[in-house]
C-alpha cells in the first residue's frame, strides 16, 4: 500500500502541539469560505479566534492532495462530545453550500481517509460529518458523504467497489440502529418510537452503542 504524501507548507503555531492521546474519530470539514486555503485559515485561526494555530488536522485543496495541519496532535476543529480531544479534522477547501467538491478532493481525501482509518485501528463508521457532533451544517450540503466513504472502502479494499448502498436510498432503520434505540428507551433517555434521520444512521448507531456501553459499565447514571 502506497502511502499518502502530506504536504509540510511550514505552518508556525503559536506553541507547541500536544499529540493526541487516542483517535476515535475522523470528522470531516469545511471552512465554508470559496477560496481561502491552508494558510489563509492557520491566520485567520490564530489572529481572529486566538487559537494556537489552524484547527484542522489535514487540509484538502481543490487541486487534490493533502496539506499538514495539526496532525496527530490536540485539535481545535469539533468541540461536542469533546472530539477536540480525540479525533482527526480533515477539511476540504471550499463552501459546499454553494460549491460541491472536486473528483480529486474526494478521491485524494479518501486515500488519506483509508490511511489514517488503518493507523489508528478503525472503521468507516469512524468518519463523520462535523454536523454529528455540533449545531453546524458543516461540510455543506453538497458534501456527498456517502461518496466519500465509498471511496474510501474501493482504496482500503478494491474489490469493495460499488458495494455500498447510500442512506438516502435506505427506506427502513436498521437493526443495529432499532436494538440501540429500545436500549436507550429502556433507561428512559429517548422515547421508543424515536424517528432517525436516514442521512446520520451511521453515527447514530455507534454515538447509542456507546451511550448503551457506558451505561451497561456503570460510567454513566440515569435515572429510571
Amino acid at each position: 500500500m502506497i502511502k499518502m504524501q502530506i504536504e509540510n507548507v511550514g505552518l508556525k503555531f503559536s506553541k507547541a502541539l500536544t499529540p493526541l492521546k487516542r483517535v476515535t474519530k475522523i470528522i470531516i470539514h469545511h471552512p465554508a469560505h470559496p477560496t481561502w486555503g491552508i494558510k489563509k485559515i492557520h491566520n485567520y485561526h490564530q489572529k481572529s479566534n486566538g487559537w494556537n494555530g489552524i484547527g484542522y488536522s489535514y487540509f484538502i485543496p481543490k487541486h487534490g492532495g493533502v496539506q499538514l495541519g495539526r496532525g496527530g496532535n490536540l485539535g481545535a476543529h469539533c468541540k461536542g462530545m469533546g472530539m477536540n480531544n480525540q479525533s482527526l479534522g480533515i477539511c476540504f477547501q471550499g463552501d459546499f453550500d454553494k460549491q460541491v467538491p472536486t473528483e480529486a478532493q474526494y478521491r485524494d481525501g479518501a486515500k488519506l481517509v483509508a490511511q489514517l482509518l488503518r493507523q489508528e485501528g478503525l472503521q468507516i463508521n469512524d468518519v463523520a460529518p462535523h454536523r454529528d457532533f455540533d449545531a453546524t451544517a458543516c461540510p455543506g450540503k453538497n458534501f456527498n458523504m456517502n461518496k466519500l466513504k465509498q471511496y474510501i472502502l474501493e482504496e482500503m479494499n478494491p474489490n469493495v467497489k460499488g458495494v455500498v448502498q447510500t442512506m438516502s436510498e435506505q427506506v427502513k432503520v436498521s437493526i443495529a440502529t432499532q436494538n440501540a434505540i429500545d436500549h436507550l428507551a429502556s433507561y428512559g433517555i429517548i422515547q421508543k418510537d424515536y424517528k432517525v434521520t436516514k442521512d446520520f444512521e451511521i453515527t447514530l448507531i455507534s454515538m447509542m452503542n456507546g451511550l448503551v456501553n457506558a451505561i451497561e459499565n456503570g460510567k454513566l447514571k440515569v435515572k429510571q
